[in-house]
């Protein structure tokens, strides 16, 4: 039983790096290529429609990450299981105090905006968005550990 509760943890975390990783490496760098009110239509829509997915998919791998570290209580990968659910906390937090607000101003920015206006938007989104990232990879790999461990 324990091992199918990691390995819940592990699938949910590896699912939620790999996308969040795609949107940081490939998705965000190829609409900043194609003109400003294209890419601002196109950063709308990604994110209404993420903002409605991401919220509650980040909180079940936050709670499946949870679910291992109690599983994993006094054994070898208990350590690891929780420094997994404390790095998806933390991403969790970054994400509704930090990239939300920045969403929220996404959503509203007109179309035929300041390319300057956008950028100060934009950039601090990206940069959140990267360490959030490396907390996703961090999580994941913990899980994985932890589930080696037993």
């Amino acid at each position: 039983m324990t091992e199918d509760i990691i390995f819940v943890g592990v699938l949910l975390t590896g699912l939620l790096a790999g996308n969040e990783l795609a949107t940081l490496i490939a998705f965000h760098p190829a609409l900043r290529r194609i003109p400003l009110r294209a890419r601002v239509e196109a950063e709308r829509a990604l994110t209404r429609r993420l903002g409605a997915i991401m919220p509650v998919y980040m909180t079940v791998a936050l709670l499946a990450a949870v679910a291992a570290a109690v599983a994993l209580t006094g054994d070898d990968g208990f350590g690891l299981a929780l420094a997994a659910a404390l790095a998806l906390g933390a991403m969790l937090a970054i994400t509704l105090t930090r990239n939300v607000p920045l969403n929220k101003r996404t959503i509203a920015f007109r179309p035929d905006g300041d390319a300057r206006a956008w950028e100060a938007i934009r950039r601090p989104w990206e940069r959140l968005h990267a360490f959030r990232v490396v907390l996703d990879l961090a999580a994941f790999v913990c899980l994985v550990a932890a589930l080696a461990a037993r």
